[in-house]
């Protein structure tokens, strides 16, 4: 298992350059027959885009072959974390990875010959289904820990240690007291999500990953122009997160 991690590890920035290449030549493509109108040299370069595509989707999976061990040693390491919240979303997040690396496993041996006669459909229904899991268990630990530090701003607020935050004048009337507690509340969001971000680009990265699974489920309509956007941003952000190490929310 731990040849396998390790391999895992050497392969995943090269397998985020691929995810990279492959939005971009979605969103390229969304482009082109948006601006083609059906032309027969757009129609000829859309179709290698997505020939591209195919064959980049199919490298990403060769790259992420054993993922799965990688996902479950993280899932035993986040056993041991003290918060039992994060311990619970980690955990969970990682199981839910593993299984959908499986299936992605499954699916690239269908694609390549050597299990013929896979239904294809199935188990791609299935590979995102676990990885939206996994996306929602993700964006929920952003929110518990995006909810730790709102909490930790506003004692700190209130004890006086973060003056300018104080309101400088008594608001009268419900309506008046609820728009300053909105505006104070967005004030702190802000301020937390700027001073951490690892969080934010966690929390954008998870936003962005969210549009595919829901949109390849059929839970929520979406032009691929938008599919290619978020995963091209999302990609770009991982790679960020490879590159510059401490931009990787941790645990």
């Amino acid at each position: 298992m731990e040849a396998w991690v390790r391999f895992s590890a050497q392969s995943q920035a090269r397998e985020r350059l691929l995810r990279a290449a492959q939005y971009a030549c979605t969103l390229a493509g969304a482009a082109l027959s948006r601006a083609g109108n059906g032309s027969g040299g757009s129609s000829g370069t859309l179709s290698r885009l997505q020939h591209l595509e195919a064959h980049l989707s199919l490298g990403r999976k060769l790259l992420r072959l054993g993922g799965s061990a990688e996902a479950l040693g993280g899932a035993q390491r986040s056993l041991h974390l003290p918060d039992p919240v994060l311990r619970f979303c980690l955990t969970l997040s990682h199981l839910n990875r593993a299984l959908f690396l499986a299936c992605d496993n499954v699916l690239w041996a269908g694609k390549t010959g050597i299990l013929p006669g896979l239904a294809m459909d199935k188990w791609s229904q299935r590979s995102f289904r676990y990885y939206l899991f996994a996306l929602v268990v993700n964006l929920s630990r952003d929110v518990y820990e995006i909810r730790v530090l709102l909490e930790r701003a506003e004692a700190a607020r209130k004890r006086g240690k973060s003056p300018e935050n104080r309101p400088q004048l008594q608001a009268d009337g419900r309506i008046q007291r609820l728009r300053l507690h909105l505006q104070l509340q967005l004030q702190l969001l802000l301020q937390v999500l700027r001073d951490n971000p690892p969080l934010l680009l966690d929390l954008l990265r998870n936003a962005c990953d969210l549009v595919i699974p829901l949109e390849k489920l059929g839970l929520c309509r979406s032009s691929p122009g938008i599919v290619g956007f978020c995963g091209l941003t999302s990609s770009v952000l991982s790679i960020l997160t490879i590159l510059h190490p401490w931009l990787k929310l941790k645990p």
